[in-house]
C-alpha cells in the first residue's frame, strides 16, 4: 500500500508538469463557430461518422489542465448553457399513462408520463450546436443508399427540398417524407401502446423512383439521447450484456458499435471476414453475437427498452458514444438493413461489389417500453422483457425436476491418411454407459447425456444424414440399449444432429441442390480457420444447407427413427446460433424464412419427442426449446463497454434452462467457474472414453483435453458447487444483479437466495458475510 501511494505521488507530479504536452480527452463539446448559413449548403458526402475533429483535439492540447485552488478560494460559477427549445410540442395522442408529441417540420416525437418523466426523439441541444449537427440530431430517420458501387448517407432535414407531411392515425400519427433529392418516399408511424410506443416503417410506404436504391434506415437514433454528466447507461445485447456507462470524461472514440441481430448472415463473406481474395479469406476478430432483439438506455430515471419485432433478422444494433461526430450524446438505436452487399470476383484479380438487386421486403416495427425510477436500468429492461416473451409471444417457461449436470460424449470421427481415411473410435456406447456409471455411482443421477459423433462415419460423416448408426460404436442396437438404460436411471439422453452446416466431404448432399448459393450465384463455400492467424484453412471447406430442403429431405424423414430409439431429444447444431439467407435466383430465402423453417423442425421435433435443445439460444428458438447449451457468459468487450452483465440470464432464467459452455475447454477456469456461478448457469463438460491423442490428425481439434478420467473429480466438485444454488433456485426468476464493488457481484432470485462471488485476490464482506478470495456465499431463500 506504501508503495501505490508513492507512486501515486510521483504520477501525479509527472501528470502536472507535462500537462500541456498530454491532453485529457473528454466528451465533444459543441462547436462554438457560428451556425452554416443553410444545410442545403452542404457539399454532397458520405455522412459516416467522423473522429473528433483536428482543431478541437488541438485546442485541448494547448490548453492546461486546470489547477487545484487553494482551499479558501471561491470555486468559479459554471453557467448553464443556453438550449435550444423542445419543438414536438403539438399533442396527438393520449393513452393511459402517456401524452404523444409531434414536431410536425422534422416529424420528431416527444412522449411524456403523468408522472412528469418525458422521452425525447432528438436531445435538447446547446444554442451553439451547429446547423448540420443539430439537423443531424433532429432527424428521426437517418438513410442509406446506393446509386451503384458506393454507400451514401444522409437524412431528410439534410436534403434540399424534402417534403414532410404528419398526418392523425388511431393512438398517434405517420409522418411521410419524400425525398426529391434522391427521389426515394417513405413512411414512419407513431402509435402509443400501454406501455409505451410502437414506431413502424411500412414496407408499402417505400418508393425508389430514381436510381438511388434504399440500404438501410434507423429510426429515432436519438431516442432518449444522453449527456455525460447524466446518470445512466446504454444497454448493449453484446454475448450476455454489456453496458456502455455515460462520462463527462474518456479517451477519443473514432467508432461506436454496430452489429447484426443474430449474428452475421453467413451468405454475406465481407461480413465475417476483413480479407478476401479469390483464394483467401481471413475471418474477422472474434465476437460475442446479439442473441436477442432488443437495446436500451436510461438517464436520470427515464429509461427505454426497444424490442425489434419485425425485421429483426436483417438489422444492426448501432450505439455510439459521446464524442463522435462532435456530438456529445450518448444514443443507441436500430438500424434496418434492407440491402446486404458482398463482393465478387472476376478473372484473378477483379474485385467488384455488388448489393442485392432485390429490397428485402416487409414491415419494420420497433416496439419501445418505457420504464422508470427502479425499473429504469438493465435488470428492469430484462423483466420487461422477459414479461413480453411471457405474455405477447406466449413463451412459456420450462421446469425442471432437479439440478442437472450437462454432459456431451464425443462418439467417432474419421482421420484422412495417405490412402484412404482410418475411423477414430472415441466413446462407444458400451464405454458412454461405464461413464454413466462412474457418475451415479458418485451420486449424480441428475444427468442429461448428449451423444455426438455417433453418426454414420463420425462426427463429419454423411450429414445431413444421420442414419444407420455407426457401427464402430456399436450400431443401432447397442445404441438403443444405452437409452433404454439412461432412461432406467432417470437420465436424459440427447443425439446431437447437424443439419446446417456440412462437411465438403459428405456423401449426403448434392452440392448444388443442398447448398445455398452467394450474391454471386455460385454455391457458397465456407472454411474454418486456422486458430492463430485466422486465415481460412482450404483443407476445410463446409457447405450450409438449404433450410426448406432440409426441413422436406431430412429432418421431417428422421423424426421417427429418433422416436423409434426412444431418445428423450434432439440437440440441433447450428440453428440456434447460426442464421443465414440464399440467394439462389430460383429460390431466394431471407434470414426470416429460415428462422421461420427452424423453428418449425424444432417444434415439430419437441411435440413428437419431449424436448429439443440448441447450442448458444437466438431468442427465435424460445418456446421450442427445453435445454440452451453454451449459452452466452461474456460480452465481447469492446473498448468503449464498462463492464458485462448478465442481461441474457436475467431473462431466460426460470424460462428455458442453460449451460455454461464446456468446462474442460474454459481458458481460465477459476474466474468462469465463479462467473457460471455468479450467472446461474448450469456446469457442462464434453468428454471421451479415450485418450484426447487419439483425435490427432483429424479435423476435431477443438477438444484438447476430454479425457474423462481427467475430469471425474473436478465436474463433481463444480457440480455440487451448483447444487448448493440450483436445487433451490432452478426454476426461480433471476430478479436481481449488483455490482458490490469492482470484484463483488450479488445474484437475487424470486424465492429471496442470494449468491455473491468474489473475483478478487483478497476476502471481501457484504452485509456481515465474509466472502473468500475467488470464492462464493449464498445466503438467504
Amino acid at each position: 500500500m506504501k508503495h501505490k501511494r508513492r507512486n501515486a505521488v510521483l504520477a501525479a507530479a509527472l501528470a502536472a508538469s507535462l500537462v500541456t504536452a498530454v491532453p485529457y480527452f473528454s466528451e465533444a463539446a459543441p462547436a462554438v463557430s457560428s451556425e452554416e448559413a443553410s444545410v442545403n449548403a452542404e457539399p454532397a458526402v458520405q455522412e459516416e461518422a467522423a473522429s473528433p475533429a483536428a482543431g478541437d483535439v488541438k485546442t485541448a492540447a494547448a490548453e492546461p489542465a486546470a489547477q487545484a485552488e487553494p482551499a479558501a478560494a471561491s470555486k468559479p460559477v459554471t453557467a448553464k448553457p443556453k438550449l435550444n427549445p423542445i419543438t414536438a410540442t403539438e399533442k396527438m395522442a393520449e393513452r393511459g399513462n402517456y401524452t404523444l408529441y409531434a414536431d410536425k417540420k422534422s416529424g420528431n416525437i416527444r412522449i411524456v408520463s403523468k408522472s412528469g418523466k418525458e422521452w425525447l426523439g432528438s436531445p435538447q441541444s446547446d444554442r451553439k450546436t451547429t446547423s448540420t449537427n443539430k439537423k443531424y440530431m433532429d432527424s428521426p430517420v437517418h438513410i442509406k443508399y446506393t446509386e451503384g458501387a458506393e454507400v451514401t448517407a444522409t437524412y431528410p432535414l439534410k436534403e434540399k427540398g424534402t417534403l414532410i407531411k404528419v398526418t392523425p392515425v388511431e393512438q398517434g400519427f405517420r409522418v411521410d417524407y419524400d425525398v426529391v433529392t434522391i427521389k426515394m418516399k417513405l413512411a414512419v408511424e407513431y402509435r402509443l401502446t400501454d406501455d409505451g410506443i410502437e414506431v413502424t416503417i411500412p414496407e408499402n410506404s417505400i418508393v425508389e423512383s430514381g436510381t438511388a436504391r434504399l440500404v438501410s434506415l434507423e429510426a429515432l437514433p436519438f431516442l432518449n439521447a444522453a449527456k455525460g454528466s447524466e446518470d445512466g447507461a446504454i444497454l448493449l445485447p453484446d454475448g450476455s450484456g454489456a453496458l456502455i456507462r455515460f462520462k463527462e470524461k474518456h479517451a477519443p472514440y473514432f467508432a461506436g458499435y454496430s452489429q447484426p441481430i443474430y449474428g452475421f448472415d453467413w451468405n454475406f463473406k465481407t461480413q465475417y471476414n476483413d480479407y478476401m481474395d479469390v483464394s483467401f479469406q481471413h475471418r474477422t476478430s472474434p465476437k460475442e453475437k446479439i442473441a436477442m432483439p432488443v437495446f436500451g438506455i436510461h438517464r436520470n430515471g427515464a429509461g427505454v427498452l426497444g424490442i425489434v419485432t419485425e425485421g429483426q433478422f436483417s438489422a444492426n444494433i448501432n450505439a455510439t458514444p459521446s464524442g463522435i461526430r462532435n456530438i456529445p450524446y450518448y444514443h443507441v438505436s436500430t438500424e434496418f438493413i434492407y440491402r446486404n452487399d458482398d463482393v465478387i470476383f472476376i478473372g484473378n484479380t477483379g474485385r467488384v461489389p455488388l448489393f442485392q438487386g432485390k429490397r428485402i421486403s416487409g414491415d419494420r416495427k420497433i416496439r419501445y417500453l418505457l420504464l422508470e425510477d427502479e425499473a429504469a436500468n438493465y435488470v428492469g429492461m430484462a423483466k420487461a422483457y422477459r414479461s413480453y416473451l411471457m405474455n405477447a409471444e406466449g413463451v412459456k417457461p420450462v421446469q425442471s425436476d432437479g439440478a442437472p449436470l450437462n454432459l456431451r460424449l464425443f462418439g467417432g470421427v474419421e482421420r484422412d491418411e495417405v490412402f484412404g481415411t482410418t475411423y477414430i473410435s472415441m466413446t462407444t456406447f458400451d464405454q458412454a454407459r461405464t461413464i454413466v456409471d462412474v457418475y451415479v455411482a458418485r451420486g449424480i443421477t441428475r444427468l442429461d447425456l448428449t451423444l455426438t459423433g455417433w453418426n454414420d462415419d463420425g462426427q463429419y460423416g454423411d450429414q445431413p444424414d444421420h442414419f444407420p448408426v455407426a457401427s464402430q460404436l456399436g450400431g443401432k442396437k447397442e445404441l438403443k440399449a444405452l437409452v433404454d438404460y439412461a432412461r432406467s436411471k432417470g437420465i436424459r439422453l440427447f443425439l446431437n444432429a447437424n443439419y446446417v452446416r456440412v462437411a465438403s466431404e459428405s456423401d449426403g448432399i448434392s452440392k448444388r441442390k443442398d447448398s445455398i448459393h452467394g450474391i454471386d450465384r455460385e454455391v457458397l463455400k465456407t472454411y474454418e480457420s486456422f486458430v492463430a492467424s485466422g486465415w481460412g484453412d482450404p483443407s476445410r471447406v463446409f457447405y450450409l444447407m438449404k433450410p426448406q430442403r432440409m426441413l422436406d429431405n431430412h429432418i421431417t424423414k428422421e423424426l421417427q427413427t429418433y422416436a423409434d430409439l426412444g431418445v428423450a431429444g434432439v440437440s440441433f447444431a447450428g440453428i440456434g446460433d447460426m442464421l443465414y439467407s440464399d440467394q439462389d435466383k430460383n429460390k431466394l430465402t431471407e434470414r426470416q424464412e429460415t428462422a421461420g423453417i427452424w423453428h418449425k423442425a424444432l417444434e415439430t421435433y419437441r411435440s413428437k419427442l419431449g424436448a429439443t435443445a440448441v447450442d448458444y439460444g437466438f431468442a427465435y428458438t424460445f418456446g421450442e426449446v427445453d435445454r440452451i447449451d453454451g449459452a452466452p457468459m461474456d460480452s465481447s468487450h469492446f473498448i468503449f463497454a464498462d463492464e458485462t452483465v448478465p442481461f441474457y440470464q436475467l431473462v431466460t432464467h426460470g424460462l428455458v434452462p442453460y449451460s455454461a459452455p464446456a468446462s474442460n475447454l474454459r481458458d481460465d477456469s477459476q474466474v468462469e467457474a465463479l462467473r457460471a456461478i455468479e450467472f446461474g448457469a448450469i456446469p457442462s463438460y464434453e468428454l471421451t472414453f479415450e485418450e484426447t491423442s487419439k483425435l490427432q490428425r483429424t479435423m476435431e481439434d477443438r477438444l484438447f483435453s476430454s479425457h474423462y478420467t481427467d475430469w471425474i473429480d473436478a465436474s463433481q466438485a463444480e457440480y455440487e458447487d451448483y447444487r448448493k444454488v440450483a436445487d433451490s433456485t432452478i426454476n426461480e426468476q433471476m430478479i436481481n444483479h449488483e455490482k458490490i464493488s469492482n470484484d463483488v457481484y450479488r445474484t437475487t432470485y424470486s424465492n429471496g437466495l442470494a449468491v455473491i462471488v468474489n473475483y478478487g485476490t483478497q476476502a471481501a464482506a457484504v452485509d456481515g458475510v465474509q466472502i473468500e478470495p475467488l470464492g462464493y456465499a449464498v445466503v438467504g431463500g
